[in-house]
C-alpha cells in the first residue's frame, strides 16, 4: 500500500554475574490510596532524554507532577496500575560504550514521591538493559531488552565473515524477564540461540536470524529498541530496528526451550513465530515495508483495532525520507500461530491502514518516536527528535499537538516516547492532580 498525505489510508484485507540491588519494598498493595483522581482529562507521561526528571502534564501543557531522579533515562518510562513509575535508567558506568547509542543498565520503580521501591541493575557484558522495559500484568515481572557480548571468534564460527566484524566484541540482543520479588532472571530469550546454521540458506530457516544480514562493522548488530507482551497469547513482541522488522516470540517456553527449536505452546521453542516488515531479512525477494521502526505494540482490548499491531515507521533519509504510523492485522490463527502467504512470506502483504502527514516530509523522525491508539480511535504520535506530540484522527487530521520546551523557551528536546493515560487509569487513583503552570523542563 502506498502512503497517502491524507492520513490513515486503508488497504483491503487479504489473505558474568548480574548486579541486583535489594528489593526495597513489597509491590503488592503499594498503589495509591483508593479514590478517584481529580484529573479532568487525559494526562501525558514523558521523560526527555536530556533531563533526569519524568513529567506528567495535561493536554493544556500544564505540569501535573514531576518525578526527580539522579540519572538520565534509558529510555522508556511507564505509569503502572499500582501507581508506581517504571523507569529504565542510564547508569554512568556501564559496559557498552555511549558512542554507539548505548543507554540503560538499571530498571527501577519509583513511588509518587520519587522514592525507589525496587531497583535492579543489569549491567555486565553478559547482560545490559537498554532502550525498553515492559511490566507483565499477569505476574508483575519485568521484561527487559538487553545486549550481550560475543567475540569475533564466536561470530565467525556462527557464519559471520571476518571482514564484517568490528574491532571489539559484537553486541547481540536478547530479552530477559526479571522477578522483582526475588531479583532473579526467570526467563530468557537470546538471538544467538536462533541463528541460521553456517552455510545454510536463510530461506530454509524463516524462523531464525541470518548472521550475515545487515552485517557491518557496527558493534550493535540488530539494535532492538522495544519489547511488549500479549498476556492472552503469551507472546512477546520485539522491535529490531537494524533489520527493519518486528518479531513475535512464544513466551510459553521454558528458558531451556526458548534456547532451542522445539517446545512451548506452538512447538517451535524460541524460534521466531512471526516476523514482519522486511522479508529480505529471511528470503531473497520481497518488498521492505518498515524502515528503522519504533514502538510496535498490540492494540489493547476495548480500543478500536484491538489485536492489531500499531508501529511508528521511522523512514530512511535516503530510501524514504518521511515517517508514517502503520496498523497491521497479523494473520493470527486459532491456535496462536501465524499463517503464511502462498509464496511463503509472512503476511499481510500490506498494512491495514497507514497515517502519513501532509505533506509526508513534514513528519520525519529518523530515530526514537512512537504511536499509541486512543479510546476515541485517534492515535497519539510521538515525533521523538523534535520532542513533539500530536493526536491525529483516522482521517489524518491533527486535533492536538504539543512541543516540549525548557525554562528559556528552547525546543528540540528529544523524547523516546510519550504515553497517554485516561482519568480513570488505576495508577492515578487517589492523587490530587492540580495544574501547576505551563510545563517547562529542566536540564542539567
Amino acid at each position: 500500500m502506498t502512503a497517502t498525505a491524507s492520513g490513515f489510508a486503508t488497504a483491503a484485507r487479504g489473505g558474568a554475574a548480574l548486579l541486583a540491588l535489594a528489593f526495597i519494598a513489597p509491590l503488592a498493595g503499594c498503589g495509591n490510596p483508593a479514590g478517584a483522581t481529580s484529573l479532568a482529562g487525559p494526562a501525558i507521561l514523558f521523560s526527555p532524554i536530556a533531563s533526569t526528571s519524568v513529567y506528567l502534564m495535561d493536554l493544556d501543557g500544564q505540569k501535573l507532577h514531576e518525578w526527580t531522579t539522579a540519572y538520565a533515562p534509558g529510555y522508556s518510562v511507564y505509569l503502572l496500575p499500582t501507581g508506581h513509575l517504571l523507569r529504565a535508567t542510564s547508569l554512568p558506568e556501564r559496559p557498552f560504550a555511549t558512542a554507539q547509542g548505548s543507554n540503560g543498565g538499571r530498571v527501577e520503580m519509583l513511588d509518587w514521591n520519587s522514592n525507589p521501591v525496587w531497583r535492579f541493575d543489569y549491567a555486565t557484558t553478559q547482560g545490559q538493559q537498554h532502550h525498553d522495559v515492559y511490566w507483565m500484568p499477569t505476574n508483575g515481572h519485568v521484561l527487559m531488552v538487553a545486549w550481550e557480548a560475543h567475540s569475533a571468534a564466536e561470530a565467525i564460527a556462527a557464519g559471520r565473515a571476518a571482514d564484517t566484524l568490528p574491532s571489539e566484541d559484537l553486541w547481540v540482543d536478547k530479552i530477559a524477564e526479571v522477578d522483582p520479588g526475588n531479583n532473579q532472571i526467570v526467563w530468557e530469550w537470546r538471538i544467538w540461540d536462533h541463528l541460521v546454521p553456517p552455510g545454510a540458506s536463510a530461506a530454509d530457516y524463516p524462523g531464525r536470524i541470518d548472521p550475515r544480514f545487515r552485517a557491518t562493522r557496527n558493534v550493535d548488530w540488530t539494535h532492538a529498541n522495544a519489547v511488549t507482551y500479549n498476556a492472552e497469547l503469551d507472546q512477546v513482541l520485539l522491535s529490531v530496528r537494524n533489520f527493519s522488522e518486528l518479531w513475535v516470540i512464544d513466551h510459553s517456553t521454558t528458558t531451556a526451550e526458548a534456547a532451542g527449536h522445539t517446545g512451548g505452546r506452538l512447538g517451535h521453542g524460541g524460534d521466531i513465530v512471526y516476523r514482519w516488515g522486511n522479508p529480505l531479512a529471511y528470503r531473497s525477494d520481497g518488498v521492505q515495508q518498515l524502515f528503522g521502526q519504533h514502538n510496535p505494540s498490540w492494540i489493547p482490548d476495548g480500543l478500536p483495532g484491538a489485536g492489531h499491531i500499531l508501529v511508528f515507521n521511522n523512514g530512511d533519509v535516503n530510501a524514504r525520507p518521511y515517517s508514517t504510523v502503520v496498523e497491521l492485522e497479523p494473520p493470527l490463527q486459532a491456535d496462536g500461530s501465524y499463517g503464511l502467504l502462498p509464496d511463503g512470506e509472512y503476511g499481510p502483504a500490506s498494512p491495514l491502514s497507514q497515517y502519513s502527514a501532509d505533506p509526508p516530509s513534514s513528519l520525519f523522525a529518523s530515530i526514537i518516536s512512537g504511536a499509541q491508539r486512543l479510546p476515541s480511535g485517534n492515535t497519539l504520535v510521538t515525533d521523538g527528535p523534535a520532542g513533539r506530540f500530536l493526536e491525529v484522527t483516522p482521517a489524518g487530521q491533527t486535533v492536538w499537538s504539543y512541543v516540549v520546551a525548557d525554562t528559556m523557551g528552547k525546543t528540540g528536546y528529544q523524547v523516546f516516547r510519550a504515553v497517554r493515560y485516561e482519568p480513570d487509569f488505576p495508577g492515578l487513583a487517589g492523587q490530587t492532580l492540580v495544574p501547576q503552570g505551563p510545563l517547562q523542563i529542566t536540564v542539567p
